[in-house]
């Protein structure tokens, strides 16, 4: 089953740039990977990436969907 992922594509289109391009399939595959660790809670997934946006501005959408499902995966050491 695919994951409806527009809403999170929203969510980064809210931030301010000159030129945004389709979301790739990396960036696809990082939002449903997203909304698995967030138990398919839009809401919650939206919230991490706008904070991480906010901290980072003018990254790709691929960084921020990297640096949320990092933030959420377990850590192993």
């Amino acid at each position: 089953m695919q994951k409806d992922t527009s809403d999170l594509q929203a969510c980064l289109s809210i931030q301010p740039r000159n030129t945004r391009p389709p979301a790739s399939k990396i960036a696809r595959e990082l939002a449903t990977e997203l909304l698995t660790l967030v138990d398919d809670d839009n809401n919650k997934a939206m919230a991490i990436i706008r904070e991480i946006m906010y901290y980072s501005p003018n990254k790709s959408v691929e960084w921020y969907y990297e640096q949320a499902v990092a933030q959420l995966s377990p850590k192993t050491c």
